[in-house]
């Protein structure tokens, strides 16, 4: 998917064991969308026990945000 940005919903709306690549203009914006992901993260932990990890590819702006499994112990 090709956009301008990436809300929080967009974030929230993956499913568990699912994932979110998009491109975005700039690597700026592949920096911002990675610290919205940290945010989501922190202020809205997902029900199901699962957390988001994100990859970036720097040469094509791309930014991937994927449904894993969380690895701390609560």
């Amino acid at each position: 998917m090709k956009c301008e940005k990436i809300s929080i919903y967009d974030i929230m709306s993956i499913g568990k064991g699912g994932s979110l690549s998009v491109t975005l203009p700039s690597y700026v914006s592949c920096v911002t969308a990675r610290n919205l992901v940290q945010y989501v993260r922190n202020a809205y932990p997902r029900e199901d026990g699962m957390t988001y990890s994100t990859t970036t590819d720097k040469k094509t702006n791309t930014i991937t945000i994927s449904v894993v499994e969380s690895l701390r112990r609560k």
